[in-house]
């Protein structure tokens, strides 16, 4: 009978009391039976492991733990109970909403008062009508004759996530390696690796004018899209000599999706409803802190870990 893990955890301070009769009733309309319960952080993080009648027990609850997670302000994350769920190799991340809290493209529009621009084929990509490569051609060309160093004068502006650099010390003192995988541009994904102590950074490369002054409004090379998202993630993991099982993916957009199915686990973070449905774990918590948590830390070892 396979064995597995749901972690739930609060997306406030506290798990709330309407919630635990509703999920003993999910289990046992599945199923499943409840071996151990062992308490992650009083309250707010509870690991429950479990017994499943079927391996199909994942996609059988998943629907009904998305509605009970709106209800509830709960999150449920069902995984395999093996010992890769601590032993992790490689976490690669998205960048925008993810690793930091704002979208770069729209910060970058402001500043070239190209806003209503910029929202139209972000809108059009998201109804599938242009695919991200064309999104991302389109929306660079509007960016012609901006100031080259306009990165720089970005980062003052930049918020890092909550939790993002907890997460990250953490990680790295599990001897975990860490890479920014961004549809984004690479010398804010660089700074971002070196502020949170990253081994990679792949975003896309802008082309500077032969002055070196401006923007000419065209991306070089490979576009970092969903496909070469994942390709990366496999590329990093097989020159790491990390198994894919014990790689994790975390972002928040459909552009992710990919990498999370190529990894062993995925985590969509504050993600759009469609992604969150497709994705193989959710959490809507503030703080990418909470993650440490879907490993199986408590908050004893997470102190540790993070200090």
């Amino acid at each position: 009978m396979p064995k597995y893990v749901l972690t739930t955890i609060s997306q406030g301070d506290s798990i709330p009391e309407t919630f635990q009769s509703k999920y003993d009733s999910v289990l046992a309309s599945s199923g499943a039976k409840v071996d151990k319960v062992v308490q992650l952080s009083p309250n707010k993080a509870i690991d429950y492991y479990v017994t499943a009648s079927s391996e199909t027990f994942p996609a059988d609850v998943k629907s009904t733990f998305l509605d009970l997670s709106k209800d509830t302000k709960v999150d449920v994350i069902v995984q395999a109970d093996s010992p890769e769920r601590k032993d992790k190799g490689l976490f690669v991340f998205d960048m925008d909403s993810t690793l930091i809290q704002q979208e770069v493209i729209d910060m970058i529009a402001a500043y070239a008062n190209v806003e209503a621009e910029v929202s139209k084929i972000t809108e059009a990509a998201m109804n599938g009508e242009i695919d991200f490569n064309e999104s991302l051609t389109r929306r660079v060309g509007l960016l012609k004759g901006i100031r080259s160093d306009v990165f720089e004068l970005l980062k003052a502006d930049i918020r890092f996530t909550p939790g993002a650099r907890e997460l990250c010390r953490a990680l790295k003192k599990l001897g975990v390696k860490m890479a920014v995988l961004s549809g984004g541009f690479i010398p804010l994904a660089r700074w971002v690796k070196a502020e949170l102590g990253l081994d990679y950074a792949y975003a896309n490369t802008l082309e500077i004018s032969a002055n070196g002054k401006e923007l000419t409004g065209k991306p070089l090379g490979r576009i970092v899209n969903n496909v070469v998202k994942a390709e990366l993630l496999q590329e990093i993991a097989k020159q790491e000599n990390v198994a894919l099982e014990r790689a994790v993916a975390v972002g928040d957009g459909s552009n992710d999706l990919l990498m999370m199915a190529a990894a062993g686990f995925g985590i969509a973070f504050n993600a759009k409803p469609v992604v969150q449905l497709k994705a193989p774990s959710k959490i809507n918590t503030p703080s990418l802190q909470t993650v440490l948590y879907i490993l199986g830390y408590n908050d004893k070892e997470i102190k540790d870990l993070i200090e």
